[in-house]
């Protein structure tokens, strides 16, 4: 007899499961298993994996569950008690769905931790689900009180009207007791059992590389032995465990029960279909979205200016949008047209800028003439049917840049309801890279033995890395446990994120389909792949947010800028040469895609002087097109280089100067050559593009055979499908190269022509970034841009102009930010502008921190920095009162405390006769003395306690503001530090230069001496660990006030690893002349 399977984890349980689906079901059909039941961590990541496979395995019935996340009360969040595991199965279609709505109000209502459900979020959904008690992590495992699991189990029946005890065949004591407790709960309560393996591998083998997997996740010195057992066992196997525990007939029984648990339950598969179009809410006067759609392009015709262009070319753009509104409606596509240009007219009409296009819908002039691009498809000569293709039926792809993503997204729920729009999930998954790092520092190897060995796993896949690299490997023995583990860790899921643009919107109710989780940043997001979402019939929507948009916005808002004002359909500006004047002179920081120092030697060389080279250096500035580009630079400055092979190419290759760059070419080369339509010619485009050999070589073919067939000779015929044999799965898309070369203008334009708030928004854009700030205030003095320091009377939140000059917002102050920054702003709007030191205090309540910053950082007008911060650091000390005494205190307390001899002061020879009054003023002088020399002992401590504040003044600027505003000693190191210390990877190595403000030595548990350091380096703050090693090499540099070039590695986001260190103008020399070189 076999059994089913019914409590099992994969990859997609994160950092915790191990094996892949495949391995599971295969696994499954190995030792005989009946039925497997998917019951992942809290989520529904593999169902559609698995459903997919289950056409492969006919004979193993595919059970949809969830390993719950319970607790008592999903409202108390304690920290202490959490919650426990409990198994729920789908026993049908509904079973499904209520599953989808559980884990969905899991995430989205009760998340502490964990997605987590209390029994009632279950109840009204009983008659549709099996529930078995789970694991150790169990409420009843996790109870001591043997009557109180009896009650437990009572509520659990009550409620559930199938409801099993589970035991788990694993050979670990507190396992083997818990089976004895679960075997006689069920024999008092009589409740059925069955009985599991928790995998979370598919053989025993695979528990080592789970183990490793899970010790990576988890950062930790050993590997764990909680998983015994936890894989998919023979029949045979359970026995072995389970019998001495329970006894023979027991497991039986146990084993019987999965099959009649999976008798229960009825065939269920994911809702694969064709994607549906959700329904638009046509205005009144509509009957159809074709008639709606038709309209919003009669209003376009005008607004675009159609109207008043010759007869001949307004026919041109008749039969063109009646051409692509054929195609349109035939393919059931109004609607999606109608939802994206709704969405856009809306970002548009509440001050969020959408970009002039991106990607293949640019070449829709429909999209153009109802304002979804901006692009003339026509003018530029973008083609329809490499965004739609009548001979290729798939959905229309329009990818949509805006400047603020929230905004858009909060309207698209406002409009079709919260439960009906999702964002879409993206997987992320070990790459070679990471597998070599990861292993090989829980094996104990180096750093930079793994980084130098990390740079030959490039390639996609550990196996075509192994084959690249098989004589070098051959070299290393040493490594090869820790290729055979991170071969088998490789490929497998690591984390979840939101994907940066899916939106899906549905119909009916997004848990009608898959549940959702809830992102790190609130986001609703279906736990479907972002490639499979449409394949479950949701439409997706891409909707990207650009950062470079949001800074246009702002310039536009600033000068009150019209839209026209910038627009590419704007002669003016269209013809205005400030932007090619600018590109011209690589003066590109900043820029939308021209910002490398590849990208500005490029443009230097150039000297692009159209649209046309604009967008050809967009496209072609990508390592496969390297090549092409030398060509295009020469043909551009040497015409007479330009050569065209046939009469017919040079009104495809003209304005590229002869040169083949985009896809549309391509396409106009095989329909003018080959005599194909646009369609036809994109499938070729699309076959070659997938760069399979044989499919390759046969689309050649085909094409050669069909160029002699339209009239030309043999010999152009190869020629040609030669050369697109070698190069078309190489060329770009001119529709989005060209959609992206606008930004790029525009931005150009902004910086060229109003440089002041340029810089002033692109500071706020990068205002989290000191690295960049501190390079883009170099950059601002080549355009005369003076940028200040911030000032309470003048300063906003953030950067602001203010006298032409670019003024630094006060929560850029460390210690003030936003909160202060507002509290200090409407004061100042309130009750007027602040009168000075004094008055700011007066008005504000400010700590000591942040008012000692606000001076050092310059937003206290005052003459001398040093002598405000003095003059307020005493103003918070508070000198004693000293008090004169009224009583003589006893005469032998005069002796022995105060040293007097009283015997000076006696007036006569009676006993205790003494001048009482001269002795009461002596002792409040010895006491006076006392206390003037205490209270200078007291006020000295209180200036070496607040002298700190006062160190370092060179520096108290960066120190506050993490940027050197006035003189960077360290700006010509920036040409050579490429990337930026924000964008390397934790765990990679960077380079930083900076100076020293801080070491503090330290030893470590070997009595061996260490460092810490702070840097004030170009990037911001860095804090550094110099181990034993290192401090004992580079001692002499490592001191305070050196500055210093370090070569590190980075440990967290602002925390690096120092391996080297050089004094900085002995490095800024050595790499001078390597490039002089």
């Amino acid at each position: 007899m076999s059994y089913s399977s019914l409590h099992n984890h994969t990859m997609y349980s994160l950092l915790d499961g191990y094996g892949t689906p495949k391995e599971m079901l295969e696994q499954c059909r190995k030792v005989g298993i009946k039925a497997y039941a998917i019951t992942e961590h809290g989520n529904e990541y593999s169902w559609i994996y698995f459903d997919q496979l289950s056409k492969d395995y006919p004979d193993i019935k595919i059970i949809y569950g969830v390993e719950l996340y319970e607790c008592f009360n999903t409202s108390v969040k304690d920290k202490n008690n959490k919650y426990f595991h409990l198994i729920a199965l789908a026993k049908n279609e509904n079973g499904r769905k209520a599953l989808n709505k559980i884990i969905t109000k899991s995430n989205l209502e009760n998340f502490y931790f964990k997605p987590r459900v209390q029994i009632s979020d279950i109840a009204p959904y009983v008659e549709d689900l099996i529930i078995s008690s789970a694991c150790l992590a169990s409420k009843l495992a996790r109870e001591c009180d043997f009557n109180k699991c009896v009650e437990y189990i009572k509520e659990y029946k009550s409620i559930f009207p199938h409801f099993f005890l589970e035991m788990q065949s694993h050979k670990s004591n507190e396992q083997a007791e818990y089976n004895k407790k679960i075997l006689k709960l069920s024999e008092i309560t009589h409740t059925p059992y069955i009985i599991t393996t928790d995998s979370h591998t598919a053989t025993k083998e695979d528990l080592y590389y789970q183990a490793r997997h899970v010790q990576i996740a988890h950062d930790t010195e050993t590997l764990s032995e909680s998983y015994e057992g936890c894989y998919l066992q023979s029949e045979d196997e359970i026995y072995e465990t389970m019998t001495s525990q329970i006894g023979k007939n027991n497991v039986a029984y146990g084993l019987n029960q999965t099959n009649v648990v999976a008798e229960m339950i009825e065939e269920v598969h994911m809702p694969f279909q064709s994607p549906q179009l959700p329904t638009y809410p046509l205005p009144k006067g509509f009957n159809s979205n074709y008639e709606f759609l038709l309209n919003l392009i009669e209003k376009g015709w005008e607004t675009r200016g159609f109207n008043a262009l010759s007869e001949i070319e307004q026919k041109k753009r008749k039969d063109r949008i009646d051409y692509e509104m054929g195609i349109i409606h035939q393919m059931n596509f109004d609607g999606y047209f109608i939802i994206v240009w709704d969405f856009i007219n809306y970002a548009k009409t509440h001050g969020v800028k959408i970009g002039s296009g991106r990607g293949s819908g640019a070449g829709s002039l429909v999209c153009y003439t109802i304002g979804i691009t901006d692009l003339d498809p026509i003018k530029y000569g973008l083609i329809f049917e490499r965004f739609l293709n009548p001979e290729r039926i798939s959905m229309p792809d329009l990818d949509i840049d805006v400047s603020d993503r929230p905004t858009v997204i909060n309207y698209l729920i406002s409009k079709y309801g919260e439960n009906r729009v999702c964002q879409i999930i993206n997987f992320s998954y070990i790459t070679p890279v990471v597998a070599i790092k990861d292993v090989g520092k829980i094996l104990g190897f180096k750093y930079a033995d793994m980084d130098k060995l990390s740079k030959r796993f490039t390639y996609d896949t550990f196996q075509e890395c192994i084959e690249n690299n098989k004589s070098y490997l051959a070299e290393h023995e040493e490594y090869t446990e820790l290729l055979e583990i991170a071969g088998k860790l490789s490929g497998r899921v690591k984390t979840v994120s939101c994907h940066a643009g899916g939106v899906g919107i549905v119909d009916t109710d997004i848990s009608d389909y898959m549940a959702m989780k809830l992102g790190s940043k609130g986001e609703h997001v279906i736990e479907v792949d972002k490639r499979l979402v449409e394949e479950i019939g949701i439409i997706k929507f891409d909707i990207l947010g650009v950062q470079t948009l949001t800074m246009v916005q702002e310039i536009q808002n600033d000068l009150g800028l019209s839209e026209y004002d910038i627009n590419i359909n704007n002669p003016e500006f269209e013809n205005n040469t400030l932007p090619f004047e600018l590109l011209g002179k690589a003066l590109t920081n900043g820029v939308f895609q021209v910002e490398s120092a590849g990208m500005k030697d490029l443009l230097l060389r150039l000297q692009a002087t159209s649209m046309e080279d604009l967008s050809a250096v967009l496209a072609l500035y990508r390592p496969d097109s390297m090549g092409a580009l030398e060509e295009f630079i020469e043909c551009k400055h040497n015409p007479s280089l330009v050569k065209y092979i046939h009469p017919d190419m040079k009104p495809i290759l003209e304005s590229t100067y002869g040169c083949m760059i985009y896809q549309e070419q391509l396409l106009d080369i095989v329909r003018t050559f080959g005599g194909r339509s646009y369609g036809g010619a994109d499938l070729f485009r699309k076959a070659i593009g997938k760069k399979n050999v044989e499919l390759v070589k046969k689309e050649s073919e085909k094409l050669y055979q069909e160029i002699i067939d339209n009239g030309y000779s043999e010999e152009l015929a190869k020629t040609i499908s030669d050369e697109l044999k070698t190069k078309g799965g190489y060329l770009f898309n001119k529709s989005h190269s060209y959609s992206y070369a606008v930004l790029c203008f525009q931005t150009a334009y902004l910086k060229a022509k109003y440089p002041v708030y340029f810089f002033k928004a692109l500071f706020n854009l990068n205002k989290d970034k000191s690295g960049m700030i501190n390079k883009y205030i170099i950059d601002s003095k080549q355009f005369n841009i003076e940028t200040l320091p911030p000032h309470i009377n003048k300063s906003q939140i953030d950067f602001s102009v203010n006298d032409n000059k670019v003024l630094f917002g006060l929560s850029a102050i460390t210690g003030i930010g936003e909160k202060v920054a507002k509290e200090i702003i409407l004061e100042r709007t309130d009750k007027g502008k602040y009168k000075g030191f004094d008055d700011l205090l007066q008005r504000v309540d400010l700590t000591k921190a942040q008012i000692i910053n606000l001076v050092k950082s310059g937003a206290i007008p005052t003459k001398n920095k040093r002598q405000c911060l003095i003059k307020y650091l005493k103003s918070l000390y508070s000198p004693l009162v000293f008090k004169e005494i009224l009583k003589l205190p006893p005469y032998t307390k005069l002796i022995v405390d105060y040293g007097i001899d009283i015997e000076q002061y006696r007036k006569s020879d009676k006993k205790y006769d003494y001048d009482k009054d001269a002795l009461l003023k002596l002792v409040n002088k010895i006491k006076l003395d006392s206390f003037n020399k205490d209270q200078e002992t007291r006020f000295q401590r209180y200036i070496d306690e607040n002298n700190k504040y006062l160190e370092d003044e060179l520096f108290w600027e960066f120190e506050t503001l993490q940027i050197f505003i006035h003189d960077n000693p360290f700006k010509d190191a920036l040409k050579y530090l490429t990337v930026q210390f924000e964008d390397v990877e934790v765990g990679n190595e960077c380079t930083i230069v900076g100076v020293i403000s801080k070491v503090q030595k330290k030893k470590d548990k070997h009595k061996n001496q260490f460092a810490f350091i702070n840097v004030y380096s170009t990037f911001g703050l860095i804090e550094g660990t110099v181990w034993n090693s290192q401090l004992r090499q580079y001692e002499d540099i490592i001191k305070k006030g050196s500055q210093v070039t370090i070569k590190c590695r980075k440990d967290d986001e602002d925390k690096v690893i120092v391996k080297d260190v050089k004094p900085y103008y002995q490095w800024l020399q050595e790499r001078s002349m390597k490039v002089g070189r």
